[in-house]
Order: C-alpha cells, then structure tokens, then sequence
C-alpha cells in the first residue's frame, strides 16, 4: 500500500459562535444584570461540536450547535465542493480540521478513506485497500455504505467482506483486520460505533451475521457475538443493515439494534443479550429510537413497527408481553432513521412521506410529501429538523403537531444521493453522489 507522508495540520483555534437574533429576543427577558452575566457566558471561547460518527457524538442525528446555515444553494453560503470518484451512501464525519468519508471505485475492488481540510475541501490523502473477490450489493447501494468513525486519534472503517481497518490522522495504517465474507443482494449498510476501548461492528446481512468488539489500539477481538440464528440466503428478503445505539440506561449501558424479528439489546462490555423485543419484521434499516420513557423500533419494507416502555436498569429477558405497548402491523417501506422530540417522533418513509407521530401511542399526526425518495436520516439542531432527499434537497422545518416548512435548499441536478448531513463548529457538510460540500453562513 503507498503510503502519503502528509502531516496532520494542527487543530485551528477556534472562535465565537453567536446567534444576534437569539440574544436580541433574550435581552426582553432579562434585567440588566442578568443580561450582563449571559453575554458574558455568550463571549466566552466555545469549543466545537465535533461530528466524529454515524449520526454525530450520541448517534442520534442530535446536535448542540448554536448556529448553523438554514439556507443554501448555487453559490449562496457554499464555502467549498469537492468532486468525489464515485457514488456512495455513506456519511462525513468531521473531527477538528478534518472531514473523512469513505468512497470505492466504480466496481468495489477499491475501498477507500478520504481525509478533506475542512476549510478549504483539499485531499489531505487517501488510503485504499484492494477486494478482488465476489462481493455483490445493490445498484443502489454502492461500496463503502458504512461511515467511518473517529476518536479524534484515529480513524476506523468498515467494509463488510473487505474487513475493518484503522489509520491515524496522517493515514497511516494501524491495524486491518479480515472478519470474513458478508454476502448479501443488497451488501450491507451498517457503520462502525465506538464504545469505551473498542469499536464495535455488526456484520451482516447474509449466511453469516456477528456482533463483534475490536481493540482500537490492535484491531484484536475483545468479544464477538455469533448472531447466526437470523442468517439468511444472499438473495433472501432477510436481515439488518442498522447501526449499533449505545444508550445509557441509568447506571447500565446498553447497545439497541433492530434485528429480523425483534429488537434486541447487548451488553457492549461483554456482547451478552440483555433483553428483547419482538415484532419487527424480516428486514431492519433504521436505528433504534429512545426518548420520553419509550424505545420505537421500526421494520423495513412495509414490515411491523412498535414502542416498548423503556425497561429498568435491572430488567432482563423476554419482555414483549410486559414492554411493548403499541405495535403497528404495517409500516412506510423505510430506510431513514429518524428523531424522538418530547412526545413525538419524526420519520420517512423510502418514497417520500414524512410523517410525525405520537410516541406513546404509534398515532400519526400528520404526513407531508416529500415529492421525492428519501433514504437520509433526519437531524435536530436549534429547534429545526434537517431531511436530504435523493434529489440533494435539504428540507428544513419545525418539530410540531403541524409540517412547518423553514426552508427547502436545492443543489445542482447532478447532486443526487442518500447520505446524512454533518454538523460541526457552525458549519454544514454533505455528501452526494458527486461532490463533497461544505457549507457555512
């Protein structure tokens, strides 16, 4: 493998982060002194908001970024675009002054990771490794689906049957390790989550499925979990393409994944089953969801959904018959994952329709057409949901008992794709099947 000897740049001090309009509005609020104390907070240096995963540092699409753009498009608060070599579904991750994404050549026998500088979108380097074997997936869903993931020290991938690998920030190759061959129609789709020591990944769908924690340091295996009971035929209708979530339940924590069947959680010290759920049906793309007491677990292609009362600390088992509260027989055919916000959720459906529903029940609220596919996750930031369509339209509205549209940014025709947005230190970045785009006010 050629090496780059491309130095890491050092980390960019970082500045102010303000929102006039939000202080404009607080100052009616406040008496004087009061008022002193909280620009005085304001004025303070605030660190970024690293994006360092799947759907950001809690894996949930949530961002705490004070501001960030609302509106973009042609020219408009696009700070830089970069060309990217081929199609893919994964996401950006962004950590300091680096931007990663994964990418693979036109025929998968290329896997590659990309560091960008994220002020001016220049390929810093790019590492590759070769897969010369069989490793079919779907038109749709090009090699390098997984996102890549970083401590801030090193950066891990995952390729389904090219293997796991780790570099750190100038590209050198740490460790690589071959986890097997994971052989399914439609490849695969889920990303690397770091817990602890470890980065954790499920290998699936196909014949062989496994749950498995790696060394970071090594790439060593520190447990692996043999998930081959929901194995499948490669051109069965069956498996998960989910992402692992790591939740803290009180002073346990705990790894959701939806898999054919039932929701399950793992013990992510040990990959023991802790619990389950059942009645999801035979396919799962979309990550668990946790919010006001509840978990929701969703099903692909137009299979069952369902809201389970959060267990204890202590609970452990079987606990359809004491969890689940509400399940719903038939679902949107989904891929994107979506958000709970107080007592309500926010999803879509493949084909468009995004629908608001009431997490304690299942009820939908309401439903707005998109008018276009949709296989991106939604994200929160300041209030505001952001959804990209497969078209590169980004569409910005409220979280509420009503669709309330903020904004609707529209790329280039050429901008198709199905990744999710990226939020750090003010800016915005995304991916398409053409370009890389960093965007900021």
């Amino acid at each position: 493998m050629k090496m780059d000897t491309t130095e890491p740049l050092a980390q960019e001090e970082l500045g102010l982060l303000t929102d006039t309009d939000g202080l404009t509005i607080r100052r009616r609020w406040f008496s004087e002194p009061a008022w002193f104390m909280l620009f005085f907070a304001f004025a303070l240096p605030a660190q970024a908001d690293n994006w360092p995963e799947w759907r950001g540092t809690g894996g949930d699409g949530f961002s705490d970024e004070l501001t960030v753009p609302v509106k973009w498009g042609g020219q408009q608060n696009v700070l830089w675009k970069v060309d990217l070599p081929a199609p893919g579904n994964s996401s950006p991750i962004v950590f300091g002054d680096r931007v990663f994404l994964t990418s693979a050549n036109d025929d998968g026998t290329e896997r590659s990771l990309m560091a960008f500088d994220r002020k001016s979108g220049e390929l810093l380097w790019k590492r590759s490794k070769e897969y010369l074997q069989s490793d079919p997936t779907h038109a749709t869903n090009p090699w390098c689906a997984a996102s890549p993931a970083t401590d801030g020290e090193s950066v891990f991938t995952w390729d389904g049957s090219a293997g796991a690998a780790a570099y750190d920030y100038s590209g050198k190759l740490l460790w690589q390790r071959d986890l097997g061959a994971f052989v399914h129609q439609w490849g695969h789709g889920s990303s690397p989550r770091l817990y602890k020591d470890t980065v954790i990944i499920f290998g699936g769908p196909g014949p062989r499925v496994l749950l498995t924690a790696l060394d970071k340091e090594t790439g060593e295996t520190v447990w692996e979990k043999d998930l081959s009971h929901i194995g499948s035929e490669p051109q069965e209708l069956i498996g998960s393409f989910a992402t692992p979530f790591i939740w803290q339940n009180g002073n346990r924590t705990e790894l959701l994944l939806p898999l054919p069947g039932y929701l399950a959680s793992f013990d992510p010290d040990s990959g023991k089953e802790i619990w389950r759920c059942e009645g999801l049906g035979p396919l799962a793309y979309s990550d668990a969801m946790v919010g006001e007491g509840m978990i929701l677990a969703f099903s692909g292609f137009k299979g069952p959904s369902f809201g389970m009362r959060a267990p204890g600390e202590g609970e452990s088992g079987n606990l359809t018959k004491s969890h689940r509260i509400w399940f719903n027989e038939v679902s949107e055919q989904r891929v994107s994952s979506g958000v709970i916000i107080g007592d309500r959720f926010y999803m879509c459906g493949r084909r468009g329709p995004l629908k608001c529903g009431d997490v304690s029940t299942g009820e939908i609220l309401w439903v707005h057409d998109l008018g276009e596919q949709a296989w991106g996750s939604i994200s929160h930031v300041q209030n505001r949901l952001y959804l990209t369509d497969q078209t590169g339209v980004t569409h910005v509205f409220k979280p509420g008992d009503r669709f309330e549209l903020i904004e609707r940014n529209v790329l280039a025709k050429e901008d198709q794709g199905n990744a999710t947005i990226a939020f750090s230190d003010g800016q915005i970045f995304l991916r398409t099947h053409r370009h890389l785009y960093a965007i900021e006010d």
